[in-house]
């Protein structure tokens, strides 16, 4: 049996993982957050709008009127739930898509996401001229959904640390 002088020592990669990632840009946390919540509810809304107008139209409803049918859809309305549910769940999702970009102290980001998120649906009211108690409450359970889904992120992170080697 030869020995081959040249060839290299076999290696064992699995004693060598890769290290575990380190956290990202607070600001970069902040921004894929936003996008799946403001971005992803403002995408759902212009469907769900325009199906809603569809459904209008197929009644009579005359053009003249639509637009105002539109914005004074009923609260108890399957389409309006139908709505606030997406809405709700995207709130989550964007909290925990933005605690899992942040990896580290997540709840600092998270809140900044919230509070931006907040901040952006009163505002898109307030300049609409539709402000009411619904605008302030459908803000505050947003609000609320985003740190949930940051919570539900930091635990991710913190059992993916604990798996890690």
């Amino acid at each position: 049996m030869s020995i081959n002088p040249y060839k290299p020592p076999g290696s064992d990669s699995s004693r060598n993982p890769e290290p575990p990632a380190g956290p990202r840009s607070l600001l970069g946390a902040v921004t894929l957050g936003l996008v799946v919540d403001v971005g992803g509810s403002l995408a759902v809304g212009m469907v769900l709008t325009g199906v809603y107008a569809a459904q209008l139209r197929s009644r009579g409803v005359p053009d003249a009127e639509l637009a105002a049918a539109v914005r004074a859809m009923p609260h108890d309305s399957a389409m309006y739930v139908a709505a606030l549910l997406v809405a709700i769940g995207l709130s989550v999702l964007g909290g925990y898509v933005c605690a899992r970009a942040a990896r580290r102290d997540e709840y600092r980001p998270g809140l900044m996401m919230a509070v931006t998120s907040a901040l952006f649906g009163m505002t898109v009211d307030s300049l609409s001229g539709e402000f009411t108690d619904m605008t302030l409450l459908l803000a505050l359970t947003g609000f609320a959904c985003n740190l949930l889904g940051v919570k539900y992120g930091a635990q991710h992170n913190r059992r993916a640390e604990a798996a890690s080697p």
